[in-house]
């Protein structure tokens, strides 16, 4: 994970989550992902995605 940026975008964090973004907001939504909005936008903090994976268990996507 070093490689990803601080601040992610729903896109972005559900490729690596291997799930919809829209499956991504509505964790979001549900307070389950810590994020924020930016405008209409939700945005993920990396050291809240960790921690996320952390409490779940789960692992992160392979890339491509």
């Amino acid at each position: 994970m070093d490689h990803l940026p601080n601040i992610l975008k729903t896109r972005d964090l559900a490729i690596l989550l291997d799930m919809s973004p829209d499956a991504v907001n509505d964790l979001a939504r549900k307070g389950v992902l810590k994020g924020y909005k930016s405008g209409n936008q939700w945005r993920f903090r990396r050291k809240d995605i960790d921690r996320f994976l952390e409490k779940e268990g789960k692992l992160l996507a392979p890339p491509g």
